[in-house]
């Protein structure tokens, strides 16, 4: 199906499996949604080629040890170009360390691509707008009618 509402659900769908991928510090299921010539573009830098290169990128994320990393991705568009499916949508990346809170703000410019009835990411920009620096965050919540506070892992 090539209808916009289709277009739109499908890559959202990719953009879920990637930000929990990135999330969870998933490699393989990077490397799984990605094709073998993938591009990645963070900003102004050049863009890099490879699978390699790119799951690269989320080595060094990893290498971070985030305690908590929770990506959004919203506001997808999608428009079929040829053979490439060339989206837009907002994200937002709240990293929830020791010693404070990160929520980075920006856009994803990417291109998706159907291989094997499913759609993979060719190329990966990703554009940073903003960054708001918090206090950090307690792994603490009082869920209501609860007498105790329970840790953010009881739920």
């Amino acid at each position: 199906m090539t209808d916009t509402a289709t277009l739109g659900a499908r890559s959202a769908e990719l953009y879920y499996t990637y930000a929990r991928a990135v999330d969870e510090g998933d490699l393989d299921t990077l490397r799984d949604i990605v094709t073998d010539d993938v591009r990645i573009t963070r900003g102004d830098n050049p863009t890099e080629q490879g699978v390699e290169a790119f799951l690269e990128v989320y080595r060094a994320h990893n290498a971070l040890r985030i305690p908590v990393c929770k990506h959004v991705v919203t506001n997808v568009l999608a428009k079929r170009d040829g053979d490439q499916i060339v989206t837009h949508a907002y994200f937002q990346a709240t990293m929830l360390e020791d010693d404070g809170t990160r929520v980075i703000i920006g856009v994803y410019d990417d291109v998706h691509v159907e291989q094997g009835g499913r759609l993979k990411l060719a190329h990966k920009r990703i554009r940073v707008q903003r960054v708001l620096h918090l206090p950090a965050a307690v792994s603490q919540y009082a869920h209501v009618g609860r007498d105790r506070p329970t840790s953010a892992a009881e739920g």
